[in-house]
C-alpha cells in the first residue's frame, strides 16, 4: 500500500511541474534549468536569436542581458532574473525563428556542472 501511495504522490508532483522541470528532476545530469524562449511582449509568438551576449560557461547575474531576440516588431533584450551560469546554447544566433517556449539554452547554478552539458540536446517535446 505504501508503494502505491508513493507512486501516486510522485505522479501528482510531476503533474504539477512544467514538462522541462519534470525532465530535469528525473535526469542524470546535474541540476539545471532548460530555458525556453520567453514571450518578451504580450503578442509575441516566435522570435529569432539575434545575438548571444554570453558564452557557454559564463556566469551572469540578475538584470544581465543574456541574448537579443528579434520579434516581428522589434529587437528585445532577454534579461536574467537570477544569478546562474550559461551551460549550453541550444539555438545559435541567426538560426531561424523559434516558437515561444521552445528550449534555447541551459542554465546551471554551479560552473563546475557546465562540462556535463557539452553534448546535451533538448529532449523531444520539451517546449
Amino acid at each position: 500500500m505504501l508503494r502505491t501511495v508513493c507512486a501516486s504522490a510522485l505522479r501528482l508532483r510531476l503533474a504539477r511541474r512544467p514538462p522541462a522541470a519534470a525532465a530535469r528532476w528525473l535526469s542524470d545530469l546535474p541540476d539545471h534549468e532548460l530555458v525556453g524562449l520567453p514571450a518578451l511582449s504580450p503578442t509575441m509568438e516566435a522570435g529569432t536569436i539575434a545575438s548571444w551576449n554570453l558564452s557557454e560557461g559564463e556566469e551572469f547575474g540578475a538584470g544581465d542581458v543574456i541574448c537579443e531576440v528579434e520579434t516581428d516588431k522589434a529587437t528585445v533584450a532577454f534579461e536574467a532574473q537570477d544569478d546562474a551560469v550559461l551551460a549550453k546554447i541550444l539555438v545559435e544566433a541567426g538560426a531561424g525563428e523559434v516558437k515561444v517556449g521552445e528550449p534555447i539554452c541551459v542554465f546551471v547554478d554551479d560552473a563546475g556542472a557546465v562540462a556535463a552539458f557539452k553534448d546535451f540536446v533538448a529532449p523531444a517535446g520539451a517546449a
